[in-house]
């Protein structure tokens, strides 16, 4: 009997353990199971928040940079007092993020173009600053017109002789000024600078002359005859300097003789 009872309690006891364990595993799955799927709802309802989010603060970038710049412009001595707008920038432009505050700079007097530096990440673009009433808003009914013009991508230094390339198109207002922008690039062709020109600034007739090609004093490839059925190749000095299309006193370098030719390119000249 004592056995009987020991193999009894030996026998069904880890069998009841095995059940209760079993019973426990299969509730708790069951329980992790839809605690899971809470979660993954959870983040899948939540996750095109932070997408829209990430892209509405890229957006906002530019609206950062207005929004700093206008305490700076407000006690700057160039801008005191007067309404300030920054003008938008060259669509192909991309304005980042800055993680610290924007550092600002006008570097050249009496003009718009404002420096914006950014330390972190590194990088900086010049903005222009209006600082008239009119807005630039399309929809507005009292809106200024809006003129198609050349806009600089970079700094370009005085003297700099300019291509097409240079520039690119933009739409700004201009009032008091629309006859001396410059909106086709084919006008700029063998022109020069006479002074500096910011980043995104337009443009205008009083800020270019025709290169000068050929200076007095230098050297000059001189050709004749071409078309004529003979070709004939000189060097000679320019005693004067001039343009495309300009025509120049030379000397031939060889016999000393004068000559007179209209210049075709850079150090180069064709007998007249």
């Amino acid at each position: 009997m004592k056995v009987w009872v020991s193999t009894h309690v030996k026998t069904s006891t880890p069998t009841r353990m095995t059940m209760q364990m079993l019973c426990l595993k299969n509730t708790d799955t069951q329980r992790f199971k839809r605690w899971g799927w809470c979660v993954a709802a959870w983040v899948l309802s939540h996750a095109p928040l932070g997408f829209a989010a990430d892209s509405a603060a890229e957006k906002n970038a530019f609206e950062v940079l207005q929004q700093q710049l206008q305490p700076w412009a407000a006690s700057h001595p160039a801008f005191r007092g007067k309404p300030i707008q920054v003008l938008p920038v060259d669509s192909r432009i991309t304005v980042q993020h800055c993680q610290q505050n924007l550092q600002f700079e006008h570097p050249f007097p009496n003009q718009p173009a404002v420096r914006v530096r950014c330390e972190q990440p590194a990088w900086q673009l010049f903005v222009n600053v209006n600082t008239g009433q009119a807005s630039i808003n399309r929809a507005s009914p009292s809106a200024p017109v809006l003129h198609k013009v050349l806009v600089s991508k970079e700094l370009l230094k005085r003297g700099t002789i300019i291509h097409p390339d240079m520039f690119s198109e933009a739409e700004m207002p201009a009032a008091g000024m629309e006859n001396q922008l410059i909106a086709d690039a084919k006008l700029i062709q063998n022109m020069q600078l006479v002074r500096d020109l910011t980043p995104n600034t337009p443009l205008r007739s009083y800020d270019v002359k025709t290169a000068v090609l050929v200076k007095r004093g230098q050297e000059v490839l001189v050709t004749a005859g071409q078309g004529q059925g003979f070709f004939i190749t000189m060097r000679a000095e320019a005693l004067q300097e001039g343009g495309l299309g300009e025509q120049i006193r030379l000397k031939n370098v060889e016999s000393g003789r004068s000559l007179s030719g209209v210049i075709t390119g850079p150090n180069a000249a064709k007998l007249r």
